[in-house]
């Protein structure tokens, strides 16, 4: 440790800074403070002197400190006494101050203003224990300063200048000057701690996440497509290509705090990007031409090294448009809305009229018998009664008021006498007799069989222009022509004919006023409609709505919901109500519309809620399996990285041009581990870098897929028939490149399992046909044995009767065999497609045993490729298929809810690492101007500080590494198809070596 007193390093020679004297004195002017002196020449001449050069002296001080602080930065303050005076949220500044007093203090000894026998010192009081050394912090102040902030301002308080004459203390003044040095201390050490706190930002804030995770992005969809589109990829993000984004994204944050990067950090970059490149071949990544083309179009090269003008590129992204259809839940509603119950009570309501009676009665006259006249006198009353005989005398006319909606079937009136008898009982004694009197009431009845065309129907209320005019009908049907016989059976019939009604009126006694009434519906009718909605459908099927890609890899947006919302605003277009129905039959079909409208607009609501459903349980898994949300991953999926320009202006400071240079150790952050024989600043065995990169939704199967979408798996050890096709597809590749036993007895295994289901599934499919058409069983069996033959293994019968293509097959061949009417052969289709899936499923164990063999040579055969890595040997391993790229990965979105139209994967990473020294510096003056270079550097070391000038320094902290953790997710969605996207090594987690412990 060099005492302060002795350390001349970095002074600046009083000679070089005369010029300044003058200047500065009249600057320092305003922030003197004095003590009376003797006003004689002398003492003038001494202080003037002393004054100048107390100037030069915090001049030089203040520099000198500046430098050391920068080379040594206290950023966590050491418990010591020394430390202790630090503060945690400014210990930089603490120790830049603190060391600023101790260089000016020890620069002020060698100030000494003389005039004759007049001298002039000056001083601070010196440091001995840890209140001193507060004390001293407190004298200090400093802060960035300049036009562009490049420069610090220091000011000194209270420098104590001693007046002398002969010896004797003649008068004392008090000083603190303020100073401007060119001295980059502070806007380094703030750069460098901005810098951090990027590398540590999480994704809502710019910084190293964002760009990691626009890094990965292009990646990670160029590679996954490039796998669905049959490389034989088995990891779609690897650590590799974690580490690859991970250090172009901390170039890339360099050059947006200290305006450019590490040179030797952007030649480490470029031999990285070029050795993943390779590795992913010698991996599969280019196993056809299709992966090759969409990997072209990949950027991996960091920003900061990608031309001015790129050459345009159409690789897939998450913004990346796609189109979803209704599609086959045009077909599952379809079927259940046209089962013939079903539909034939829908036609019924479309022919069903409700029907009513209204009456009217008014008396003509007459009225009842009064009391009859009693025996004489001592008569008492003791009974009363009258009875009535109602009976229709006649025709009349009248009329009755039509409700509104309602029209008139049939009127009729008929004269209606109701004769009243009435006996009066009358006791005198024991003696009884009764006198009696009658008399008749005329009544006028008319009744309106009354009807309307509302009744169950969807279809809306319209009239029916040729509503009971048989002749009308399109179909040779009898419209409602039927209704008014019907109707009349019904209410007047059955209530006594048309006299009856008229008494009973007249009785108060008619109980059934109301009734609907189907009328006879065409035999053509169902048929007819059939066809009319199968073009409907085809309207339906083909409704699409655009989303982007990633939006729905993070059920940002809802493709159910939107499809629900556009139905529904296609809906007048797709039901076409007219404003009059032609015939009943026009209305049945109309209601025969709705009634399947309604029907998809429903399926399509109960997939929207499975859909988000399912993204809580995504959202779940991401947090049991990974720190991440789905929250988290939507602000990846719109992180981006700003370029930097690759020229910006150079500030000036102070004393010239202010150039920044990074060096960084190590340059490029590997993931291996490096000792200090290739970079001094290491400390031993480091991994300067470490990463752990999990993939949610991969192989084996029966995992978070299966905690998703529910269903895929049954009873938790079976396994859905596609799946396990895929993985025997994938053996039976393999087996074709290379043989192996162990392989071969697990593909046997599987493949009796499989082959065991598609039987189940084939009796299935010819049981329909014996079912749905006049086809015996014999001649259905063979329907079946002759579509089917053309998939001759069990792998590809499997994946045919999974994805619908062999019951298309099967409907075709029966219908050309029978003659089937457009109709029954669409209903065929129907009921085929409908054939649930068997229910001996393969087994769990059979399908991840055979996945785990496929894996396994595959493994065998690229060790072998690496170890004998000649550029022909590896070409050749790069064009060879071992089946991998046929393993299904991925969460469909989303089976069991129909349709599938996509499939999704997340990958969420997170790296920490450290660097062994990371250092800036900036220059403050021109080129050629030898040392004038400031570097602020962090690599670990403890800071010491001779505080008391005892020649023991105190340690004041540690210059902490410059370090960081930062994660993100990458989410890939591709379009359906069995194989989807994902890791498919087996390994759902890849962790580097030595994590989570990123440096020493």
């Amino acid at each position: 440790m060099v005492a302060v007193r002795d350390d001349s390093r970095g002074r600046v020679p009083f000679a070089l800074l005369g010029v300044l004297l003058l200047v500065s004195s009249l600057t320092l002017a305003p922030t003197f403070v004095t003590e009376p002196a003797p006003s004689e020449t002398g003492v003038e001449r001494a202080l003037n002197q002393a004054i100048a050069e107390t100037q030069v002296a915090v001049r030089d001080g203040v520099s000198t400190a500046g430098q050391q602080a920068a080379a040594s930065p206290v950023v966590t303050p050491a418990d010591t006494p020394a430390g202790r005076v630090l503060n945690d949220s400014t210990a930089f500044r603490d120790s830049l101050r603190i060391r600023a007093y101790l260089r000016v203090a020890d620069r002020l000894e060698r100030v000494s203003g003389r005039s004759g026998d007049v001298t002039v010192t000056a001083s601070l009081p010196a440091v001995a224990n840890a209140s001193g050394l507060r004390a001293a912090k407190h004298r200090i102040s400093v802060e960035r300063a300049g036009p562009n902030k490049t420069a610090m301002r220091a000011t000194v308080e209270n420098i104590v200048l001693t007046v002398r004459r002969n010896g004797a203390v003649v008068s004392t003044r008090r000083v603190s000057p303020t100073v401007i040095v060119p001295t980059q201390a502070l806007m380094l050490h703030d750069q460098v701690s901005t810098y951090q706190t990027r590398l540590n930002n999480g994704l809502g804030r710019p910084g190293l996440s964002q760009r990691m995770t626009a890094r990965l992005y292009p990646i990670a969809w160029a590679r996954g497509y490039a796998q669905y589109g049959g490389a034989g990829i088995e990891n779609v993000v690897a650590n590799r290509h974690v580490s690859l984004a991970t250090n172009g994204a901390l170039l890339g944050v360099q050059r947006s705090t200290f305006g450019r990067s590490d040179p030797a950090g952007r030649r480490a970059i470029a031999e990285a990007t070029a050795m993943t490149g390779i590795e992913d071949i010698v991996r599969g990544s280019k196993g056809t031409a299709h992966s090759s083309a969409v990997l072209d179009q990949a950027q991996y090269k960091p920003v900061s090294e990608t031309p001015l003008h790129p050459k345009s590129t159409t690789g897939p992204s998450p913004t990346e448009s796609m189109t979803v259809g209704v599609n086959e839940t045009a077909d599952t509603t379809f079927r259940a809305v046209t089962d013939p119950s079903t539909l034939n009570e829908t036609l019924e309501d479309a022919y069903t009229v409700e029907v009513a009676l209204e009456t009217d009665k008014h008396r003509l006259g007459g009225g009842p018998p009064e009391m009859p006249p009693s025996p004489g006198t001592g008569w008492t009353l003791v009974a009363d009664r009258t009875t009535t005989a109602t009976e229709a005398v006649g025709k009349a006319s009248g009329r009755v008021a039509t409700p509104d909606s309602w029209h008139t079937l049939e009127t009729f009136s008929r004269t209606v006498e109701r004769q009243y008898t009435r006996t009066a009982v009358w006791q005198n004694g024991s003696v009884r007799r009764r006198t009696t009197r009658s008399s008749t009431v005329r009544y006028r009845v008319t009744a309106a069989v009354v009807g309307r065309h509302h009744g169950r129907s969807r279809a809306p209320n319209r009239s029916i222009r040729t509503a009971h005019d048989a002749s009308a009908s399109p179909l040779n049907g009898s419209n409602f022509a039927d209704v008014e016989p019907k109707a009349i059976g019904s209410l007047v019939n059955h209530a006594g004919g048309r006299d009856g009604v008229a008494e009973r009126v007249v009785d108060d006694s008619l109980s059934r006023t109301e009734a609907t009434v189907a009328a006879d519906r065409p035999p053509e009718l169902h048929d007819w409609v059939y066809r009319d909605l199968m073009e409907l459908r085809a309207s339906v099927r083909n409704t699409t709505v655009t989303v982007e890609r990633g939006r729905v890899g993070t059920f940002e947006t809802s493709p159910p919901e939107e499809l629900r919302e556009r139905v529904e605003k296609r809906r007048a277009t797709l039901a076409a109500v007219p404003e009059t129905y032609d015939s009943a039959a026009q209305k049945a079909r109309v209601a025969a519309r709705l009634t399947y409208l309604n029907a998809v607009s429903a399926e399509l609501d109960r997939q929207a809620s499975a859909r988000n459903g399912h993204r809580k349980r995504v959202n779940t898994q991401l947090s049991k399996r990974t720190e991440g949300s789905l929250r988290a991953l939507r602000k990846g999926l719109t992180a981006s990285e700003t370029p930097v320009p690759r020229s910006r202006p150079v500030p000036v400071g102070p004393a010239g041009p202010v150039r920044t240079r990074v060096d960084t150790q190590t340059p490029y952050l590997t993931l291996t581990e490096l000792d200090e024989s290739r970079y001094r600043a290491l400390d031993g065995g480091e991994h300067p870098l470490v990463a752990r990169n999990a993939n949610v939704f991969t192989v084996p199967y029966g995992d978070a897929a299966d905690a998703v979408v529910g269903g895929a798996f049954e009873g938790g050890d079976r396994v859905r028939l596609a799946m396990a096709a895929n993985t025997l597809a994938a053996a039976n590749e393999t087996l074709k490149s290379e043989s192996n036993a162990t392989l071969a007895s697990e593909r046997d295994a599987l493949q009796r399992e499989v082959g065991a289901a598609n039987t189940e599934m084939t009796t299935a499919l010819w049981l329909a046909v014996s079912q749905h058409t006049e086809a015996e069983q014999d001649e259905s069996k063979a329907i079946v044995a002759d579509a089917m033959e053309q998939w001759d293994t069990s792998a590809v019968r499997a994946l045919a009767l999974t994805n619908g293509s062999a019951q298309e097959r099967v409907a075709r061949v029966a219908s050309a065999r029978l003659t089937l009417t457009r109709v029954e052969r669409d209903r065929l289709r129907l009921q085929l497609l409908s054939v649930d899936a068997p229910a001996t499923k393969p087994t769990l164990g059979s399908t991840n045993g055979t996945a785990s063999a496929v894996r396994s040579v595959a493994k065998t055969e690229l060790s072998s490729a690496l170890a004998n890595a000649g550029e022909r040997k590896v070409q050749q391993f790069a064009q060879k298929r071992l089946g991998t790229d046929r393993l299904p990965a991925g969460l469909p979105l989303a089976p069991p809810v129909v349709p599938w139209y996509a499939t999704a994967n997340i990958w969420w990473v997170t790296v920490e690492g450290e660097y062994a020294r990371f250092a800036v510096s900036a220059s403050h003056g021109r080129p050629s101007a030898p040392g004038a270079r400031t570097t602020y550097a962090r690599d670990g070391h403890n800071v010491t500080l001779d505080v008391d000038d005892d020649g023991t320094g105190e340690r004041l902290g540690t210059a902490d590494r410059v370090s960081f953790r930062a994660e993100t997710g990458v989410v890939v969605v591709v379009p359906p198809k069995p194989r989807g996207v994902g890791d498919k090594d087996g390994n759902a987690v890849e962790e580097s070596s030595g994590w989570p412990d990123a440096g020493s």
